[in-house]
This record gives structure tokens, sequence and C-alpha cells, in this order.
């Protein structure tokens, strides 16, 4: 069967703009839930395997070692280490930035794992002991914004 209309433009048969109505949530799974909750509470939470005693931030569900299921939650901190540092002039949309953030990698002592979170004060660097700055408590919704950045500990 033949073509009855020429095509001029290959931009017609890639790609049609219109809208797709999604509706979704994400939940945060069962560690991820009591480690947000913990947040929002003003602590950090790690799970913690009952046979080796291995420590996770964030949150695991079983143990990467030990294969078992983890319902164990401790407090961790609040003091942490910073084990990498980032500078970004660029935003999350691409935008440049009027003032760079800086972003850390913050660890826990006997702990795998940790939280990359902004810095509050500048001159933060690797090795350096910091303290999170929650947010006062009213305010707090359960989500990694809870902490609004780490200082100097």
């Amino acid at each position: 069967m033949p073509l009855k209309e020429r095509i001029t433009s290959i931009e017609g048969l890639r790609s049609w703009k219109d809208q797709i109505p999604f509706h979704y949530e994400y939940t945060a799974g069962l560690a991820g839930e009591r480690f947000l909750r913990g947040l929002q509470a003003g602590k950090i939470l790690a799970a913690e395997c009952s046979k080796c005693g291995k420590r996770y931030v964030p949150p695991k569900v079983y143990c990467v070692d030990c294969y078992l299921e983890i319902n164990r939650y401790r407090e961790v901190g609040p003091e942490g280490v910073v084990a990498a540092v980032a500078h970004s002039s660029v935003g999350f949309g691409g935008e440049r930035l009027a003032k760079p953030k800086t972003f850390l990698f913050v660890a826990f002592k006997g702990v795998t794992g940790g939280l990359i979170h902004t810095a509050s004060v500048p001159g933060l660097e690797i090795g350096t002991k910091v303290l999170p700055v929650f947010k006062p408590q009213g305010k707090r919704k359960g989500t990694l914004l809870d902490v609004e950045g780490f200082v100097k500990a």
C-alpha cells in the first residue's frame, strides 16, 4: 500500500507533544520509614544486624554480609566526620548559582555508609568533625530536609 502523503519532516515521525496524566506515590519502605521518623524526632538512626552487629546509614532491610533481616535500629552520632566534599556552581535544574553550594558526605563512627547533605558553614574539609543542624521540632516533616545542614562540632 503506497503512501498518499509525502513525508516532509522526520520530526513528526519521532515525537509528538502531549500530556500523560500519571499519579504515583513512592514509599520509603520499612527501613526508610524508620529512618525518616528518626529524623523527624531529631535523631539519625542506623539499621543494625543482630548477628554481626554491622550498622548501616541509610538503613537497610537486610544485612549485606549475613543476609539476615534487620529489625533493630540504633541512634548514631550526632557527631560525624566529613569523608568527602564537593562544590557545585550549577543548580539541580542546570542553572548557574549565584553562590556555590557545598555538599558533604558525612560518615558516622562504627557505621557503613553515611549521609550526603549540604554544609551550613564554609570551611568544612575532609576529616572535620561535624554536627547536624535540625529544623525546629514543629517544622520537621520526616524528610532528609529535616536536617538543614552540618556545622563544625
